[in-house]
């Protein structure tokens, strides 16, 4: 699991106070997007990394520099801020993973998502100033000569929707897979003589609380933020810190999309712990509640969270 944050990102969610408030990147503006393989051979179809689905993977293999590269064209410039994917296999290639975005698609293409190394094949994001382009894609860059496929099953380009209030308790993070099938050997004598174990993947809980009404109903307005009290968290001067929805996305548009079954990145604590997974509904739809005081709502997330198979 990787969080990568620009520095210029990292400045502007401190200055709002959100470094480590929960987010959701839920609305990929390349699931109506044009898919393709801009660098190496396709062996599966760059459609399928537009899926949201985990099982049906683009792959490709590099050129003659071990570069294989991910491309989606928006059809028109978009706003961009988070590019994220899923079910991958850069760990295991040992590949260098990074964000590339252009106005053609063709020749100059710009760096806006450093090149990671990860250890494994969990989730990756990068999360960087808000930048307007059509054509985006992500490269896997091997070393020279390289042969193994490229595998990518989810992509997500777009804009994350960040929670007004941290998690401060009752969160059970995912260290390692919570879904896992054991069997066990024990011998007449009770004494164990083996085991087998099959990971199911994860999930994962979230507790939401002291959510505004504006920010659960109003659209295009400002909603406060506010600390563990509830109470509104106020700059230097004194005055109430917001964040502008239209920068962060609606609610209730994520809420209908994830109760539909429709899948998201979540991240519960970025800063400080970089956990990010890939994940959908597993249970009760979301359906805030009024927990008070001052009308503040109050919401639960009940999630499988795809982990590295």
């Amino acid at each position: 699991m990787t969080i990568i944050i620009s520095a210029a990102r990292a400045s502007t969610l401190a200055t709002v106070g959100t470094s480590n408030n929960p987010f959701v990147l839920w609305d990929n503006l390349g699931a109506s997007g044009t898919w393709s393989t801009d660098v190496g051979t396709e062996v599966n179809s760059a459609a399928y990394a537009g899926t949201g689905t985990t099982y049906d993977q683009w792959s490709a293999t590099p050129n003659g520099s071990g570069i294989a590269a991910l491309e989606v064209d928006l059809g028109s410039a978009q706003s961009v801020s988070m590019v994220a994917i899923a079910a991958h296999n850069a760990g295991t290639l040992g590949a260098d993973v990074s964000i590339q975005h252009s106005a053609t698609g063709a020749g100059s293409w710009t760096t806006v998502g450093a090149a990671t190394s990860p250890t494994d094949n969990q989730a990756i994001c990068w999360y960087f100033a808000e930048t307007t382009a059509r054509y985006w894609r992500v490269l896997f860059d091997q070393s020279a000569g390289a042969t193994a496929e490229a595998i990518c099953g989810v992509m997500f380009v777009g804009m994350p929707l960040t929670m007004p209030q941290r998690i401060y308790q009752g969160y059970r993070p995912p260290i390692t897979p919570t879904e896992v099938a054991l069997q066990s050997n024990v011998s007449e004598g009770g004494h164990l003589l083996g085991a087998s174990a099959v990971k199911r993947a994860s999930t994962a809980q979230a507790e939401l609380r002291h959510l505004s009404e504006g920010f659960i109903r109003t659209y295009g307005s400002d909603y406060y933020l506010l600390d563990e009290s509830g109470a509104v968290i106020t700059d230097e001067a004194g005055d109430p810190l917001t964040i502008d929805v239209a920068v962060s996305q609606k609610w209730a548009e994520f809420q209908r999309h994830f109760n539909e079954g429709g899948g998201c990145f979540w991240a519960w604590r970025p800063t400080k712990y970089g956990d990010l997974h890939y994940a959908w509904r597993n249970g009760a739809p979301i359906a805030p509640d009024n927990s008070g005081p001052r009308a503040y709502m109050s919401a639960r997330l009940e999630m499988r969270l795809y982990d590295e198979p």
